[in-house]
């Protein structure tokens, strides 16, 4: 795929100029040229460079780093924030000059007078060398957690590297009592969970005391009074293309005429698909905070938020009492790990077996099921075959989905076969941002080979099921699988590869498989997975045994079936009923499991209380 150049021109610069500014102690000059420089690259992404794009790279590259790490040179106030929040910009360009990280520059500073900013200007991910992050905080913790955030954009091209992997690791699991974030809440949030799984429980920590440390010194004051049965639904991303309505619209509407549902946008990413809903609303971002004026006096009896985590809006206002019940879905598949929401609702069928109720801070309500009802895809089978006599393996992760653990698993798939093939990558907009793309790119290349990876970004959804159509195979990603695209590589009868861990977002592609009877496309270790993949790709008759039972498998009573919305039905009714009884159980709190009779799963309910209740008075 040949992808568009920027339109907007390169910016100019003189190193001659820049150095006379540096000689006559012009540093506030100099910075406004600097920073204007990174501004371009902020707001260009690059898919390309061509020789003298190189070069201005190379140039100003070495310019830049030369003069900024002069002892004498000095970064006026009103600059500070500005050349941190760069950080990633400037790792990102650095990368893709001839100097490729920062390290030797920094170990210049580690022994200068005033080299705090400096350093949080040139230190990210991808540096070998190591400083202190709980010095920053006790140097000054604002311009540190101002650091700590903006370091950790960089999981988007990040993770490819045992160095950058490693690091980002030891990032997201870092504590410091005085960090803080409290602006641009929603990359830290979303991103933390896609390094190990791990840092993610203690950075959403993190954001949520932000977030209520924000709210209690605006004095905000919610007025509700609220009226039965009526729902305010929260959503960025509500619209039929994106997976949270594709995943969760049969459910609401199972629920629209016993519940009055009431919707509200959050933010203008799209236009959203409003059908179910007796009013909608925009909530936007007003100085840096949702706009509360549709809120602070109202009656909902039950906030529900399919998608915390997606919108910066989802994240500030979970972390609000907004409804005397407050639910949430796995939208982004995963705890809030501490915002203020009692119930996370998903499905019995895909939670590990015994205590799911750990991966969770909310009080975790089972449905039968898998906790999603999958829309069937929006496009109609073409029949497409490929156009190349490689082998084509569909990988549809967007960047963050692909880490350095998981890189040596496709290495070892790539020295296990003597087929040439291409791992066709479909990375969505997920690289667009801030030069993120040819560094990912690159990195990629690198470590797989030019010839094993074909790079597709931004296509609109027909175009990426047309694409994908013409392949041989789909495989998961792991730790953080699909969810989406399994029911895509399925819906195209594609023969479907799986990677099942221990959460929601590495199992519910499994359990589709399960569903028609495709077990043996599962694994459950990297050895497993290596070898259903190989077979996959070297046994000819046995991959196309597997496509015949995709094409015969009955998708429309497995995985497009709409018969589980009555259990949402179910669970919204139970919870209404018992929330009372809910809140007192404050220790030992398993997950509430919906049966699949509404009389029966009361009836459960009512005896694990009474058992409950018996066990005490013993």
């Amino acid at each position: 795929m040949t992808p568009a150049q920027p339109q907007t021109p390169l910016p100019t610069f003189n190193s001659v100029q820049m150095l006379e500014l540096y000689m006559k102690g012009e540093h506030e000059k100099l910075s406004e040229q600097f920073i204007t420089i990174f501004t371009y690259f902020h707001n260009t992404t690059y898919y390309a460079l061509t020789p003298f794009e190189q070069f201005f790279l190379n140039c100003f590259i070495k310019n830049f780093l030369f003069i900024f790490t002069q002892p004498d040179f000095r970064v006026h106030d009103s600059h500070i924030a500005a050349y941190i929040r760069f950080n990633r910009v400037i790792s990102n360009i650095v990368y893709l000059s001839s100097t490729k990280n920062t390290d030797a520059y920094l170990e210049v500073l580690r022994d200068q007078q005033s080299n705090f900013v400096k350093i949080l200007t040139l230190y990210s991910a991808r540096n070998t060398v190591q400083f202190d992050r709980k010095l920053f905080f006790d140097t000054n913790a604002e311009l540190a957690s101002l650091w700590y955030l903006i370091y950790s954009y960089i999981f988007y091209p990040g993770l490819l590297t045992k160095t950058s992997f490693d690091n980002l690791r030891e990032h997201f699991q870092f504590k410091h009592p005085k960090l803080r974030i409290f602006s641009e809440i929603q990359e830290v949030y979303f991103g933390a969970t896609y390094a190990d799984g791990l840092g993610d429980r203690d950075i959403k920590g993190v954001v949520n005391l932000s977030m209520r440390e924000v709210i209690a010194n605006k004095a905000t004051r919610i007025v509700n009074t609220p009226k039965r049965k009526k729902v305010a639904v929260f959503s960025a991303c509500w619209f039929s293309t994106h997976s949270v309505y594709r995943n969760y619209y049969a459910y609401l509407k199972a629920i629209k005429d016993d519940y009055e549902l009431i919707f509200f946008q959050l933010g203008r990413y799209n236009e959203q698909e409003k059908s179910l809903f007796k009013e909608s609303h925009v909530i936007d971002i007003i100085d840096g905070l949702p706009d509360l004026s549709k809120l602070r006096e109202n009656d909902f009896h039950i906030a529900y938020y399919p998608d915390i985590g997606m919108s910066p809006h989802s994240i500030f206002l979970a972390n609000m009492r907004l409804a005397p019940i407050q639910i949430c879905s796995p939208g982004h598949s995963v705890s809030t790990w501490g915002a203020d929401i009692d119930y996370f609702i998903t499905g019995i069928d895909v939670e590990e077996k015994v205590d799911p109720q750990q991966h969770y801070s909310e009080r975790l309500v089972l449905l039968p099921g898998m906790g999603v009802i999958h829309n069937k895809p929006l496009y109609t089978v073409q029949g497409i075959k490929k156009n190349t006599s490689d082998f084509v393996i569909n990988c549809p992760w967007t960047c963050q989905k692909v880490n350095y653990p998981f890189l040596q698993t496709l290495r070892k798939i790539i020295e296990g076969t003597k087929k040439q093939f291409k791992l066709r990558l479909f990375i969505g907009a997920s690289s667009y941002r801030q030069n993120d793309h040819l560094p990912f790119a690159r990195e990629l290349i690198a470590i797989l080979g030019e010839k094993n990876v074909e790079l597709h970004h931004s296509l609109d959804y027909v175009n990426y099921m047309a694409r994908m159509e013409g392949a041989d195979l789909l495989i998961d990603s792991f730790h953080f699988g699909g969810c989406n695209t399994i029911s895509d590589s399925l819906w195209l009868r594609l023969p479907t590869v799986t990677w099942e861990g221990t959460k929601w977002y590495n199992r519910i592609g499994s359990q589709m498989l399960r569903l028609i009877g495709l077990d043996e496309c599962i694994a459950t270790n990297e050895e497993e997975y290596l070898r259903i993949v190989l077979k996959m790709i070297n046994d000819d008759r046995y991959r196309e045994s597997i496509r015949q039972r995709v094409v015969s498998a009955d998708l429309e009573n497995t995985i497009y079936s709409t018969e589980e919305g009555k259990y949402f039905l179910n669970a919204f009714d139970q919870i209404v009923a018992n929330h009372d009884q809910y809140r007192l159980e404050t220790t030992d709190r398993k997950a509430i499991v919906i049966a699949e009779d509404s009389q029966a799963s009361a009836v459960l309910q009512e005896s694990a209380a009474k058992s409950k209740k018996s066990g005490k008075r013993k």
